[in-house]
């Protein structure tokens, strides 16, 4: 959460990507929005896991890809 707290009480686990994240808006020089991409996107993928996600799933696919083939030469790797 924003405000710092997390459900427990303690620190929220994003809230150290937020604040950076805030405080590269507040520091900006410009207004160009892409001098805080990088904050903003690790705020996010803290948030949401989206990049996490997608590389489970690609390492799960590879996996499975990787059974196939075993089992199609005949010997079984697990």
């Amino acid at each position: 959460m924003s405000s710092g707290f997390g459900l427990k009480g303690n620190l929220g686990r994003c809230y150290p990507f937020f604040a950076d994240y805030k405080d590269c808006l507040q520091n900006r020089e410009n207004d160009t929005v892409s001098v805080c991409l990088y904050e903003k996107e690790d705020y996010f993928e803290c948030l949401h896991h989206k990049k996490e996600f997608s590389r489970v799933k690609q390492i799960n696919e590879q996996d499975v890809k990787n059974q196939k083939a075993a089992k199609a030469e005949g010997s079984d790797t697990h």
